[in-house]
């Protein structure tokens, strides 16, 4: 008899879209929000004896399904699920002849064009594993944090073609000897000069993804989710107020470079250590003023909007693992 700690999350990378492939991974996301997606058609009429919406004029349509990944990120085997996450990957690119491998996920102009099949195994109060299967899963967006007291962490966010339930589960697989990053790991640099007042930051990707793209086709089965808005990249960072650099950014609408870089201890090899570093080339602070306090430092908030420089990727998430391949 299954208990709840049998509950996992697996993943395969779709050949075409919509259309369930084995699952080749499995990651320990922390939280269960996927839900199937349904619309609700009623006919009403003038009938006599009529009390209320007839069960026969009342139609439920699955429209697909939404869902979230958060997880922790490791320092490898994470490729997978962010080479169609933004727009473009490259890589795995090896570091000479060692066993280090680096590789970037961009923003680009065209968005994700590929999708993914997701299981989420849900255990029933009887014990039973109940596998739950997302087809044609295309990421409409990331959303990255890293605080105090916590570890680098990432939630992809989800639209599904369809929702099932009669695929069996595999046995989850792993990635072996997978650690996180601390935020001890962690450091910010903006216009390539390291800061050291920041305790927070988040990032939020929108790829503006139209995710209703039904027709007249006989279904209600949805085409794949393409860009159709201007994206929307923002993030936000808390701060002790140490100087007028960053209020004077955000008083005189500058652009500056952002960096959010987290670098393990323990090398790959010789001087090659894990990281995830996420450049953002233009960045616009879009506030605000210190607020002062008695009982604790000035702080600041500094919201920001990531823009277009016109030559570089928006937002770059380069990493540097073992992994050989996505």
């Amino acid at each position: 008899m299954a208990g709840i700690y049998e509950q996992f999350l697996s993943v395969g990378v779709e050949t075409t879209y919509g259309t369930a492939v084995g699952l080749a991974r499995s990651y320990e996301g922390q939280s269960d929000d996927w839900q199937r997606d349904v619309e609700y058609i009623e006919s009403q009429g003038f009938r006599e004896g009529l009390e209320t919406t007839r069960s026969d004029r009342y139609e439920g349509i699955s429209t697909g399904a939404t869902g979230s990944t958060s997880l922790d990120v490791m320092n490898k085997g994470m490729g997978l699920i962010l080479q169609h996450a933004l727009g473009a990957s490259s890589g795995p690119t090896q570091v000479g002849s060692t066993i280090a491998y680096t590789a970037a996920f961009t923003t680009n102009s065209t968005g994700p064009t590929g999708s993914y099949t997701w299981q989420m195994v849900r255990v029933d109060s009887g014990g039973t594993a109940r596998p739950f299967t997302y087809e044609g899963c295309v990421c409409t967006g990331v959303d990255i944090e890293m605080a105090l007291g916590a570890n680098l962490n990432m939630t992809l966010n989800w639209d599904s073609e369809t929702e099932q339930t009669s695929s069996a589960a595999p046995s989850p697989t792993y990635v072996a000897s997978t650690t996180p990053f601390p935020y001890t790991t962690a450091s910010v640099e903006i216009d390539d000069s390291a800061v050291t007042n920041v305790t927070a930051m988040s990032i939020s990707l929108d790829n503006g993804l139209d995710t209703e793209r039904r027709f007249l086709k006989g279904a209600a089965t949805k085409g794949q989710p393409k860009r159709s808005s201007v994206p929307a990249y923002t993030g936000s960072m808390t701060a002790e107020f140490a100087s007028l650099t960053d209020y004077n950014s955000f008083v005189n609408s500058s652009n500056v470079k952002l960096e959010l870089i987290c670098t393990q201890t323990t090398a790959i090899v010789g001087s090659s250590y894990p990281y995830v570093h996420i450049t953002m080339p233009a960045v616009r602070f879009t506030g605000s003023s210190p607020v002062a306090s008695l009982d604790a430092l000035t702080s600041i908030e500094i919201p920001f909007t990531i823009l277009d420089d016109g030559t570089n990727a928006a937002v770059t998430i380069a990493t540097q693992s073992s992994d050989s391949a996505f």
